[in-house]
């Protein structure tokens, strides 16, 4: 009997080992904080507590990074992805393929985020298309969720952003407008003159962009045929099945069950990519809104075409389409630190926490690699929001777009127009004027994170470090020369803590820090920022 009990034994910690072989409790240093690995978690950082998070197989709905960051200048990196947790702010890290310990890259946020990224995903000097962020974007969906997805009430979209002078660089066409998922083939009923839409975006100066997914329906229609039936040769372009081998592997999602390319295979990339071109081509637009990708939906399901790829490789794959169409937006993605892809966080609720978290994952998207960030859609973009009948906050709406105005990227997709006063209206416009005034600006900060790494958005922690700062904020920097404190409090009040140096507010008075100032009933027209002023020694004496 105790000779089974000890084989019991062993085969269980066989298990246990084969699960997790490397294990590593990493314990803070002295005032240490650490940020990183989830972007959509930006709210919980820098961390304290945090269950386990797989990265292998979870993204909670947005990008991940196999990177860590410390405000004592250590950083976590690691080519596989991991599972980590916090207790206490002690970082605990499970890997099946390597022992992983902090490297020491120097004494502050910045220094570590730095040499992780010269190191493991360096910058290239490439960009995303300039029209995605010297103008606002404008993304019909909430429009079609209120008023029905068809060809009259997006063109009457496209048509109102003009007629209501508001600058727009780029229109998405979001979901609905196909026959079913993955036919590249618009709904003859609802989009009977597709090429007129977006004839009709281009007349007005405006980038056309298509939503798509990486889903195939698996039902009785074309493509998925052709893939499963007619062209047995291509069949192993699809995902197999782990469970039924020989056969797709179908995938629960929002919009029911489908199947997918399998994307770790180059040849099924290279299709895709193909099929996507040719339907950009035929209809005249510029590029996609890609949707999907999650590494949740395969649940240990697939078995991919790379044999060595994890659910969140095929994340990884999915975003390389973004390198073959610059216009473009992703939801999800997987260690695309140093390329030009464009991510937009999940769909945020209409709330006052909504907006605060927004401020919070923009400001870690940055120390993950991802400086290209759109805080998703003004006033939030889950739809459910502007059902009738549902608590609806115009100051919300109006805050919302305050804080859009001084970031990389700015997007609208409820209506202005519609969901506002004509006054509450002029305010919106007012703030994207504004961020196109910033245009010159926030292009030389594209171009220096495309050649240096540096995130545009930053947390104050990254550039004033050791000056108490090592926490959760909502005020960030907007490059190296703007301290931006949006109101995010429905009592139009705001708590704005100056570093040492001048700085000028918008309304134009100078202040003197380290100070704090409490802003009282700040009116909806005002977002308060504050313009750096450094003063340096020249042969010519001091100059500002």
């Amino acid at each position: 009997m105790k000779q089974i009990l000890a084989a019991l034994i062993l085969v269980l910690c066989a298990a246990a080992c084969n699960d997790h072989s490397y294990i590593s409790v990493i314990r803070p240093l002295e005032g240490e904080k650490w940020w990183g690995g989830i972007m959509n978690d930006g709210y919980l950082q820098p961390y304290e507590d945090l269950e386990e998070f797989n990265l292998e197989r979870e993204s909670r709905c947005g990008a991940t990074m196999p990177l860590l960051v410390s405000s004592k200048g250590r950083y976590i990196w690691s080519d596989k992805p991991f599972r980590f947790s916090f207790s206490n702010g002690s970082l605990k890290i499970k890997s099946e393929f390597e022992k992983i310990k902090p490297v020491q890259a120097g004494k502050t946020l910045k220094e570590a985020y730095m040499e992780a990224s010269i190191k493991h995903f360096p910058f290239n000097g490439q960009i995303p298309p300039e029209e995605m962020f010297t103008k606002p974007q404008f993304n019909n969906w909430i429009e079609i969720a209120v008023f029905g997805v068809t060809q009259q009430v997006s063109e009457e979209y496209v048509d109102a952003i003009a007629s209501n002078g508001f600058p727009c660089g780029v229109l998405m066409l979001d979901g609905g407008w196909m026959i079913q998922h993955g036919s590249m083939i618009f709904n003859p009923e609802t989009f009977p003159h597709p090429r007129r839409l977006f004839d009709k975006i281009r007349s007005h100066g405006y980038k056309g962009l298509v939503w798509t997914s990486n889903f195939i329906s698996a039902d009785n229609r074309r493509e998925y045929l052709d893939y499963r039936l007619k062209w047995p040769r291509k069949r192993p372009l699809l995902l197999e099945s782990n469970e039924y081998p020989g056969e797709e592997c179908i995938v629960h999602w929002w919009s029911g069950k489908s199947t997918t390319f399998d994307l770790t295979n180059p040849e099924a990339l290279e299709e895709f990519a193909d099929n996507l071109e040719r339907f950009r081509t035929e209809y005249g637009f510029d590029g996609f809104k890609f949707d999907g990708g999650d590494p949740e939906f395969f649940r240990g399901k697939a078995k991919f075409h790379d044999q060595e790829a994890k659910e969140c490789d095929f994340t990884h794959a999915y975003n390389l389409l973004g390198l073959k169409f610059p216009y473009h937006e992703f939801r999800t993605g997987y260690k695309t630190g140093g390329m030009p892809i464009i991510i937009r966080l999940q769909d945020i609720p209409h709330t006052w926490k909504g907006l605060e978290d927004v401020l919070y994952n923009v400001q870690t998207a940055g120390l993950m690699g991802y400086p290209y960030t759109i805080g998703d859609m003004i006033g939030g973009g889950l739809s459910d929001s502007y059902s009738p009948g549902k608590p609806f906050s115009h100051k919300l709406f109006i805050r919302s777009c305050q804080i859009q105005a001084l970031m990389p990227m700015m997007q609208f997709s409820a209506a202005p127009w519609r969901v506002l006063t004509p006054e509450e209206c002029n305010i919106c416009r007012k703030f994207a004027e504004l961020h196109a005034s910033f245009g010159d600006y926030i292009m030389k900060q594209v171009r220096h994170a495309a050649a240096t790494g540096e995130p545009i958005v930053r947390t104050m922690e990254y550039e004033f470090p050791d000056q108490g700062f090592n926490r959760k904020m909502p005020q960030y920097m907007f490059g190296p020369d703007y301290l931006v404190a949006p109101v995010i409090s429905e009592d139009d009040s705001v708590r704005i803590e100056l570093p040492d140096g001048d700085w000028q507010d918008d309304l134009g008075e100078m202040h003197h820090g380290p100070k704090i100032l409490e802003i009282k009933n700040v009116p909806l027209e005002r977002l308060p920022y504050f313009k750096r002023y450094i003063t340096s020694i020249s042969p010519d004496g001091i100059q500002p």
